[in-house]
């Protein structure tokens, strides 16, 4: 092979990899401009909602109006962190994992109701999923329950519907593989809801001494450990009579 083809060959390869390290360098900026718009979208919307909760009386329905979305069913506080978010309830699990309050595309999604809970808060079980990003934005915070002491500091969950206001004790954390369903919703019976309790308890890496009974009902707080794409973390807490 003469050395004017060896270089010809050697210019080819040179350019190719460049244009595939161009290609990537784009791609990576773009997302890294797209999620920092995101987050600041994001941050965004969660002052209003934050606006609304602290100063109008029915919060609810003024989120709903202020964002244009009838999707909103209720907020969300958890004392002790930043968690203080609209909870919307779509016709899928699948909309809000990608899309904002304004039903806009954002990578952060929203922190939503699983569609086959009532949005009244009136199952056995009620799920709210959201993401953990790493910005602490959403449910990032849920990771601060797997330090002891604040989790014995920490068990109050909120919730606040256009009608009522729910108060959950927490009493379980643990991370999970997805293909454990914790995030049933209907249950044949009371025992059927008890089995999945007493699994939850028997998998918690912290755990109160909370008596649950076949008519109490649970809330879940869901989301990702952020260590691949199959491990949970979960928040249990138990409905205040």
């Amino acid at each position: 092979m003469s050395s004017g083809k060896k270089t010809n060959k050697l210019y080819y390869a040179a350019v190719g990899l460049a244009a595939v390290f161009g290609i990537l360098f784009v791609f990576n900026l773009y997302t890294y401009i797209r999620r920092e718009l995101d987050t600041r979208e994001t941050v965004r919307q969660n002052e209003i909602i934050y606006g609304i909760f602290n100063f109008e009386e029915d919060i609810v329905l003024t989120a709903r109006h202020i964002m244009n979305n009838n999707e909103i069913v209720a907020h969300l506080s958890v004392p002790g962190t930043s968690i203080n978010h609209a909870v919307v309830h779509g016709i899928d699990n699948e909309f809000y994992l990608y899309h904002d309050l304004l039903r806009q595309p954002n990578s952060n999604g929203s922190i939503f109701l699983d569609y086959l809970n009532s949005p009244c808060f009136t199952n056995r079980s009620t799920i709210i999923y959201g993401h953990n990003r790493s910005d602490g934005t959403m449910f990032h915070d849920i990771r601060f329950f797997q330090d002891y002491e604040f989790f014995e500091e920490n068990d109050l969950i909120v919730v606040t519907t256009a009608y009522d206001e729910f108060l959950y004790e927490i009493f379980a954390v643990f991370t999970a593989h997805i293909s454990f369903n914790y995030i049933q919703v209907d249950f044949a019976d009371e025992h059927e809801f008890l089995a999945l309790v007493y699994e939850m308890k028997d998998r918690a890496m912290h755990l109160r001494d909370t008596a649950i009974v076949e008519s109490d009902k649970i809330l879940i707080l869901s989301t990702c450990t952020g260590i691949g794409p199959t491990g949970r973390l979960v928040v249990v807490g138990r409905l205040k009579t």
